[in-house]
């Protein structure tokens, strides 16, 4: 039978997930004495928000030092620690993962990819209760997922839209691929004019800083002064500064807390893979704060330009460095002031560095149109997304 866009709300029905899924509880001990290699899949081998893996490790059982997932070829592995980063992939083969996923299986009356998209979708995450008890990294419990209510159509309905909502996304990482390119131009940029053989540790061109933010309970948010939080930043770049989170502070607060045109803010506590991820500050519209987690800092312009300087940030010499001297603990990672202070960036002389700014400024040029396009294929999908599991596909 062929069904038409938006005939799938007569057909649909509501369940829980728990009706369509079983929860493989099947864990690799170090106590077992278990043999032989396997392949494993860790929360940093998926992708956020694609559910493509973008890597793996071999592995020899032998020498396990902690508990296993194991998982088989068409099971669905979720990252429930950080649900919002939508870690959800389907496994292409058998191996065990970390126990920070859970690891499905899906019942015969359900399409898996449809499963997964579901997982992924911003319905999900708006229905399923997820803890986020204090000292603690958000998390969602097996038996939530279990109870969270799906809008399930026909096998043959779930295999289309399924369909329909890969062809929307594969789009849509066709502009996040160019965006990537144009990020992977612009550090090949800082390559050729940025080299130097000499260097100089970041804190000799600090003018002021480096300071930790502010640090307020969730119960001042919703209005009053926006807040730079680390979510709000990637690849050196604040992703849209409308976006920003409210919270009421003093104006004492306003004072010592506030951004500045120029500043550069740069992660303290995370996990280890966004660990030390910084970002300039280009433009305000209003008064804004940044957050405890971070750390703010400007610089001598007369010896580095701020563009410079953010650039040197994001190259993988000093991501090396800032892993060298992360201070690791459960489920986070962390630097210091003297940390920061200690990076060391080379220096090139004046005219590299003006000449690295114009090329730059060219490719944001570029970048900002791509990023438009990207924008209505991201509005694109998240429609179609929300019409699927609404019962309007």
């Amino acid at each position: 039978m062929n069904f038409e866009v938006g005939s799938s709300l007569a057909f649909a029905r509501t369940c829980r997930l728990g009706d369509l899924l079983d929860f493989r509880n099947d864990i690799v001990h170090p106590k077992d004495k278990p043999s032989g290699g396997s392949i494993f899949v860790g929360l940093e081998h998926v992708e956020r928000d694609t559910g493509i893996r973008i890597g793996a490790e071999r592995i020899d059982l032998s020498k396990l030092t902690g508990r296993r997932a194991r998982f088989r070829a068409g099971d669905i592995v979720y990252g429930y620690l950080r649900p919002y980063l939508n870690k959800v992939w389907i496994a292409e083969f058998d191996g065990i993962c970390s126990v920070d996923q859970y690891v499905f299986v899906a019942r015969p009356q359900v399409d898996r990819n449809y499963i997964a998209r579901f997982l992924r979708s911003a319905e999900f995450l708006k229905t399923a209760p997820i803890d986020s008890t204090p000292g603690q990294l958000p998390r969602i419990r097996s038996g939530e997922i279990a109870k969270t209510p799906i809008s399930l159509p026909p096998l043959a309905e779930q295999r289309r839209i399924a369909a329909m909502l890969d062809k929307a996304d594969e789009l849509r990482r066709k502009r996040m691929r160019m965006l990537d390119l144009l990020a992977e131009l612009a550090r090949s940029f800082a390559d050729k004019c940025l080299f130097s053989e000499r260097a100089i540790e970041l804190g000799e061109l600090i003018a002021e800083g480096p300071t930790n933010g502010l640090y307020k309970p969730s119960s001042v948010y919703g209005d009053g002064v926006p807040i730079l939080r680390i979510n709000n930043f990637y690849d050196g770049e604040i992703v849209d500064i409308s976006a920003l989170k409210r919270l009421r502070i003093t104006d004492v607060e306003l004072s010592r807390f506030r951004l500045s045109v120029g500043d550069i803010v740069i992660n303290r506590v995370n996990s280890l893979e966004y660990l030390g991820k910084s970002a300039l500050v280009k433009a305000l519209t209003e008064p804004t704060v940044y957050e405890s987690n971070m750390m703010r800092f400007s610089i001598e312009k007369s010896v580095m330009l701020p563009e410079v300087c953010i650039a040197l940030l994001q190259t993988h010499h000093t991501r090396e460095q800032i892993l060298s001297r992360a201070k690791n603990a459960v489920n986070q990672s962390s630097i210091n002031q003297t940390d920061v202070r200690a990076l060391s960036l080379p220096i090139p002389a004046m005219v590299d560095q003006k000449r690295f700014v114009a090329a730059l400024k060219l490719n944001e040029t570029f970048r900002s149109n791509v990023l438009n396009t990207h924008r209505k294929a991201e509005e694109l999908f998240l429609s179609l997304q929300h019409r699927a599991f609404s019962g309007q596909l």
